[in-house]
């Protein structure tokens, strides 16, 4: 009997625990499926990385909008530049919605301005600059021009002790010309075009330079740090460029930044057209096709810049810029 009852005692016992420990099992799961709801962000508080860019480009520009405007992040994009981009510029915008980056950047030959975006197409930073002295997109090395066009961050360097070498081979031994640092972009036609620091931050504002664009050194510095390896780059034509290109035969797409319409030269037979003679205000509502030309990014072999680059001289002080 004292055995029936030492069993019957035992299998209790253990009923007794099975049942706790089962309770306690999904009372742990109820808990941790709670705390799981309880930590999903709503989407106005989720992180700008969470955008999910879009799977191959759109044919037209109502079907970027309409990611746009579907994307969960409609309250920043409709702030930005990119909704007026699809309809100026769908490549571009295509490039800029596909991009994997948190930022672009647009160097405005027009306004002489290098904005700073982010990925929504909203104005972080803005600085005044220098380009190339010689207005239209690059066709030739010592052109001295700067090239148009969508390109992408090859590098950044640190320039501090470059030495410029002119067109004759001769190397000053003053350092500092290029500033502090040299985003090197990746162009097709080449690898010597940058944004950099000046040792003459008087010049920044005109047209100076043999190819490069220049900001202070102040503003290089502050720049690089937001700056990626392989983010967008948008060199965008002024007017005076446009007419140039135009001049030559070239359609170089641009973009616009502001609500302010772009002027766009005439197209004049080459033969009969004077550049420097032309107006500023010579303008038509001509359309140009911006699809037609975009730069590729091809991959330009990585390799320390050269340092061969020419000098320009303006009233008493010398900069410098890379060598094209």
């Amino acid at each position: 009997m004292k055995r029936y009852c030492l069993l019957f005692t035992t299998t209790l016992i253990l009923l007794i625990v099975t049942s706790c420990k089962s309770t306690s099992e999904k009372e742990v799961n109820v808990d941790t499926v709670s705390n799981v709801f309880d930590t999903v962000m709503p989407i106005d508080t989720i992180p700008v990385d969470t955008l999910v860019p879009p799977v191959g480009k759109f044919a037209t520009a109502e079907a970027a909008m309409e990611y746009m405007e579907t994307s969960g992040h409609w309250d920043k994009f409709k702030d930005g530049i990119i909704p007026r981009m699809t309809r100026e510029n769908l490549p571009y915008a295509n490039k800029l919605l596909t991009s994997k980056y948190k930022r672009f950047i647009v160097v405005d030959k027009g306004k002489m301005k290098v904005q700073l975006y982010d990925r929504y197409g909203r104005k972080e930073l803005e600085y005044g600059m220098a380009c190339a002295k010689n207005f239209g997109t690059k066709h030739k090395k010592a052109d001295s021009r700067t090239p148009e066009g969508f390109f992408s961050v090859e590098g950044i360097y640190d320039s501090t002790d470059w030495l410029f070498t002119d067109d004759n081979g001769v190397t000053s031994p003053k350092k500092g010309q290029f500033g502090p640092r040299f985003i090197r972009l990746r162009i097709p036609t080449t690898s010597q075009i940058g944004i950099h620091g000046t040792c003459a931050p008087w010049s920044i504002g005109s047209r100076g330079s043999h190819g490069c664009i220049r900001v202070t050194n102040e503003n290089i510095l502050e720049l690089v740090e937001l700056v990626e390896v392989g983010m967008p780059v948008i060199v965008n034509p002024g007017s005076r460029d446009m007419r140039v290109n135009l001049e030559e035969g070239v359609d170089v797409p641009y973009i616009t930044t502001d609500n302010k319409p772009i002027k766009i030269p005439k197209v004049i037979k080459k033969d009969t057209l004077n550049v420097d003679s032309l107006p500023l205000d010579t303008v038509t509502t001509i359309d140009i096709k911006h699809d037609s030309i975009i730069a590729n990014d091809s991959i330009v072999k990585n390799q320390e810049p050269k340092t061969n680059v020419e000098k320009v001289e303006t009233k008493e002080q010398t900069d410098t810029i890379v060598k094209e």
